[in-house]
């Protein structure tokens, strides 16, 4: 071979290599770290969700269950979403129980979809008990593991049935929070 016809095929190879070579070094650059949502941010992102899901046609007849599994499925998509971690995330349901934003109800529901420790968490702070001895309501949180490991949480939500020794009624996932997502 001559060698031009060498210098050519180098060349050549050079050229293909070099944009490859650059996106290889690009790939194993780490990407910017995505900035974690702050308290209030979570908070908005909250009110937002539940006020969205109360928003929606029908939430006003749907009875107590069906705008618990709402509220909580908005909430938890939000978060999901929000990129935050999870003791971010168990920090803010309690903060919008405190703030009542969301009942303690949803606050849980949501911590239980997420893991059964952060619902336990969750139902035991004092703005989440305080809240529900405030509603007259109760919840009760139970973990359990299945024969193959998998881990699941069973969230027992009940109302008093309006005082002390009456029937438990279902629980109102807008008990005791800002009326204006609620529709009252």
């Amino acid at each position: 071979m001559s060698s031009r016809l060498v210098s050519a095929v180098v060349a050549g190879l050079a050229i293909a290599i070099a944009p490859m070579g650059a996106s290889i070094v690009s790939a194993q650059t780490p990407a910017p770290a995505s900035t974690a949502p702050t308290a209030a941010q979570l908070q908005a992102l909250i009110s937002a969700s539940a006020r969205e899901a109360a928003a929606a046609p029908g939430f006003a007849s749907m009875t107590p269950a069906a705008k618990l599994d709402a509220i909580k499925a908005a909430v938890a998509k939000a978060l999901a979403a929000s990129g935050a971690s999870p003791a971010m995330i168990q920090a803010a349901l309690i903060q919008a129980v405190a703030s009542g934003v969301i009942s303690a109800g949803v606050a849980i529901a949501v911590a239980a979809s997420i893991s059964p420790e952060m619902a336990q968490a969750v139902s035991q702070a004092p703005a989440v008990v305080a809240q529900l001895k405030a509603t007259g309501q109760s919840a009760t949180v139970t973990g359990a593991t299945s024969d193959a490991g998998n881990p699941s949480v069973l969230v027992n939500l009940q109302g008093d049935g309006g005082g002390g020794g009456a029937a438990a009624t279902p629980y109102d996932p807008c008990a005791g929070v800002i009326a204006s997502y609620c529709g009252g």
